[in-house]
């Protein structure tokens, strides 16, 4: 699937290019389970939360400056 650059653009301004990554993965998913638009909405705003939570846990780590990785 080819994302219009429309869609680009208007993600980009609302700071949520992070979708663009996911979107061709989710949009085959959701029509093979034949998702609902708001179920569909819902997944891909979780993969977009998902997406900042692991960067943001990987700034935070860097900024600590461990000396060995803690699990």
């Amino acid at each position: 699937m080819e994302t219009k650059p429309s869609l680009k653009s208007v993600l980009k301004r609302l700071r949520l290019s992070g979708i663009l990554s996911t979107l061709p993965d989710r949009v085959a998913y959701a029509r093979k389970a034949k998702l609902e638009m708001q179920d569909f909405l819902e997944l891909v705003l979780q993969d977009e939360i998902d997406r900042r939570e692991q960067s943001n846990l990987r700034v935070r780590l860097q900024k600590a400056r461990f000396t060995e990785e803690q699990t």
